[in-house]
């Protein structure tokens, strides 16, 4: 009987070491909360993504003819004042190109093909990059719309949210009879949204509506992107 006395008491002891634990304790005294912000910003910077090929019978001739646009679209870039340091060559190949003729392989020629990634941050250029650049042939894959000052914006969206949070924090709080305390966690999530992409079917719809009438300019709208920022707090209680 005392052997059994002994041992409730220790089951006991170790129910309320458990109960009373710092752990338990301060889910008991905190709160987690999410918060939310999302702004509508037009952007003021592009991205274009494009590039040259050419096609010859030698390997020589195909590369000597990518060479001379690949320098004429430098030039009327420099030109524009768009900076070395934002015309990025991506990507570069010259290869030999086949055919089939009764099950065998047949050369044809080579193609020499230069994948560029200008960065444009004078939105005002764009059209008048796009219309020379299509006069160099160059292939407009896709021009991608964002923010010059993206970390700013992104930062001022983030303490948006972060200020959503603790707002709610704190009327939870105060309809419990608590008032919010210190931060205990945070959890940043990813700005999203900060880039809007024209893709190369938006581009060459363009091009044939600017193509009917020589003169015209390309028109491009770039619209407005949708930003949204999040974050999870959890706040002590007191």
């Amino acid at each position: 009987m005392k052997h059994k006395l002994i041992a409730w008491l220790l089951v006991l002891a170790a129910c309320f070491a458990f109960y009373a634990s710092p752990t338990l304790a301060a889910e008991r005294d905190s709160i987690s909360v999410t918060g939310h912000a999302s702004a509508e910003v037009a952007p003021d910077m592009a991205v274009l993504f494009g590039g040259l090929e050419k096609r010859a019978a030698t390997a020589e001739e195909a590369r000597e003819n990518l060479a001379k646009e690949m320098a004429a679209f430098k030039h009327l870039l420099l030109v524009q004042a768009i900076p070395d340091q934002d015309i990025q060559t991506i990507h570069y190949s010259l290869q030999p190109e086949y055919r089939f003729e009764k099950n065998r392989r047949k050369l044809t020629g080579y193609a020499a093909r230069a994948d560029y990634k200008v960065k444009i941050k004078n939105l005002e250029k764009l059209s008048d990059i796009i219309d020379k650049s299509v006069n160099v042939n160059l292939l407009i894959d896709r021009v991608d719309f964002g923010l010059n000052n993206r970390s700013l914006f992104e930062n001022q969206l983030l303490d948006e949210a972060v200020s959503n949070a603790r707002s709610k924090a704190a009327v939870v709080a105060r309809a419990g009879g608590r008032s919010l305390g210190y931060l205990i966690r945070a959890s940043l999530g990813t700005v999203t949204g900060a880039t809007r992409t024209m893709n190369r079917n938006m581009m060459m719809a363009k091009l044939e509506d600017g193509a009917a009438m020589e003169s015209t300019p390309t028109e491009i709208n770039p619209g407005v992107i949708s930003v949204e920022a999040n974050v999870s707090l959890e706040f002590a209680l007191e």
